[in-house]
């Protein structure tokens, strides 16, 4: 989405005026916000499968703590 609104902020600034020239200075100009938006949607990736990771490890603990604590208790014989 960033990507598209850079673009079309870029390219409706730049190409009534310039033409052709205009789509090459859109595109040069509109660049370090498309890298942005691809940064930014990479590290929000990464957050939710971190998120995804820190769940399941959790969820490990719970289940390993459960058997810890049935082997700790005495069984009836």
């Amino acid at each position: 989405m960033v990507i598209v609104v850079s673009l079309a902020f870029a390219l409706q600034a730049t190409v009534p005026s310039f033409g052709w020239m205009g789509i090459l200075l859109a595109l040069q100009s509109a660049s370090p916000s498309i890298g942005a938006g691809v940064a930014l949607a990479a590290f929000g990736s990464l957050l939710g499968q971190l998120k995804k990771i820190r769940l399941a490890t959790e969820r490990q603990a719970d289940l390993f703590q459960s058997i810890l604590e049935r082997r700790s208790q005495p069984s009836a014989e």
